[in-house]
């Protein structure tokens, strides 16, 4: 009996042995479970006590009676609350640099300059955005294509969720006037509608008549099919493909992208600085047939009817109130653009500041901006879905992420209180079903808020 008692206990120490081994990637592979938590889901209420379970990367279960696998790591969110993890709509600091120096440059892709230990990163993880769409800057033409990531990996094709997601053009002029400005601009987006005209009529011409195909059919020998499973044609358009891909240039490139952009194919976000260039930007994408994101500089709020109209949703400027003076009556006046948008009904979400560009600690937050809107009038569950589902649906991504639903990925943050509460922390970022950030073992995190060594 005693025999057996110490091998059982052998076998119970070399098992926690193995596990206390095993890697956190090793861990998180399994089952994952969050017990006993508030869970903001965003498109379906708010569940008390309940369980949140995950599996392979994708959300398996949730409710307030879930079974639990006796395999699964086990989190205990008792007093906390869940929720899903935010989404960064457009940022250039996840790049190594921002292109703005080349006006014109289609061909550019932020996927060649994505840093993945880029502090952006550990910021995100550490404020719970796990997801971010790394758009080019705002000083530019056309500035390059944008892409859709994850904000936990080791390499940046481990990261990504969609490249070439969309195409940046910016309104706001990089030298010279906005007249010129819109000039060029159209002279490329003519171009690319040159281009496809051309396409189509080439394509027109290289058609094979009835006839023709009636004798290229006489002439097919016996036994063979003139249209056969089209392999040898597929394989002629592959090859056709691969040697134009390895002698394209940057201009090929970059025109591709811009006919995909006129055909509405890809979209493209339109930076408007003031409102005048929303007008400027409706019209453009009224004659080129864009789909396009707006995003708005501070003082496109005169312009909130006209977006209304588009029935887009918008991306605000980063700082959501401030005071300007009138130029006709010199008095100062507060510009609070939540309501303004609100009240013209305009759904809109929010970005940040980028980190090396910050001016005041505010806007550099995502919870910050979410609370703000709620100030000054805005429901709480719409400036949570403002954070969340609602950039998930501007960049086509809200059947992966967004909201906490089965098959959805589980992409969570688990929270020391309610989302837009001055004293909640980020406890933990999940991504993909891993646990990626712990407030327990951030060092920075402490350093910061430890007494300073006498």
């Amino acid at each position: 009996m005693k025999q057996n008692r110490s091998s059982a206990a052998n076998i119970l120490a070399l098992a926690i042995g193995v596990w206390c081994c095993m890697s956190p990637e090793a861990l998180a592979a399994g089952p994952l479970a969050i017990q006993g938590a508030t869970i903001i889901t965003v498109s379906g209420g708010v569940i008390e006590q309940g369980t949140v379970l995950m599996r392979d990367g994708v959300i398996e279960a949730i409710g307030t009676e879930i079974d639990v696998p006796g395999e699964a790591l086990v989190i205990d969110g008792t007093g906390k609350v869940v929720m899903p993890g935010i989404i960064d709509a457009h940022n250039a600091a996840g790049m190594s640099q921002a292109n703005e120096q080349a006006a014109v440059v289609p061909f550019l892709s932020v996927v060649d300059s994505i840093d993945p230990v880029a502090t952006y990163f550990e910021e995100c993880r550490r404020n719970g955005i796990t997801s971010a769409a790394v758009v080019p800057g705002n000083s530019t033409l056309i500035g390059g294509k944008a892409a859709i990531v994850k904000t936990a990996g080791q390499y940046v094709n481990d990261m990504l969720v969609r490249r070439d997601s969309a195409l940046k053009l910016s309104l706001r002029p990089t030298s010279g006037s906005r007249m010129s400005q819109m000039a060029l601009l159209r002279k490329e987006l003519d171009a690319a509608k040159r281009a496809l005209q051309e396409q189509d009529d080439g394509a027109g011409e290289g058609d094979e008549k009835p006839a023709d195909k009636e004798s290229s059919a006489a002439e097919a020998g016996p036994g063979e099919d003139s249209a056969g499973d089209g392999s040898d044609e597929k394989e002629a358009e592959v090859s056709d493909e691969n040697s134009a891909d390895d002698s394209s240039t940057g201009e090929d490139i970059g025109l591709e992208a811009l006919k995909l952009a006129v055909q509405g194919k890809l979209p493209v976000y339109i930076y408007c600085e003031v409102a005048m260039d929303v007008a400027a930007a409706v019209k453009l994408v009224a004659d080129y047939g864009l789909n396009p994101i707006y995003v708005l500089g501070q003082d496109c709020y005169q312009a909130a009817k006209l977006l209304a109209a588009q029935g887009k949703t918008v991306i605000l400027d980063p700082t959501l109130v401030y005071w300007k003076t009138n130029p006709r009556s010199r008095e100062d006046e507060k510009i609070e653009l939540p309501s303004i948008y609100h009240d013209a009904g305009v759904n809109f979400i929010f970005q940040t500041t980028d980190s090396n560009a910050r001016t005041t600690l505010g806007t550099s937050y995502f919870w910050y901006q979410a609370a703000t809107a709620v100030k000054h009038g805005i429901p709480e569950r719409e400036a949570i879905a403002a954070l969340t589902l609602e950039p998930a649906k501007l960049l086509g991504i809200d059947d992966r992420v967004g909201s906490i639903e089965v098959g959805k990925e589980a992409d969570l943050i688990i929270l020391t209180g309610q989302p837009l509460d001055i004293a909640t922390w980020v406890d933990m970022t999940i991504v993909g079903g891993q646990v990626v950030y712990e407030r327990e073992q951030d060092e920075k995190l402490k350093r910061l808020l430890s007494p300073e060594a006498e």
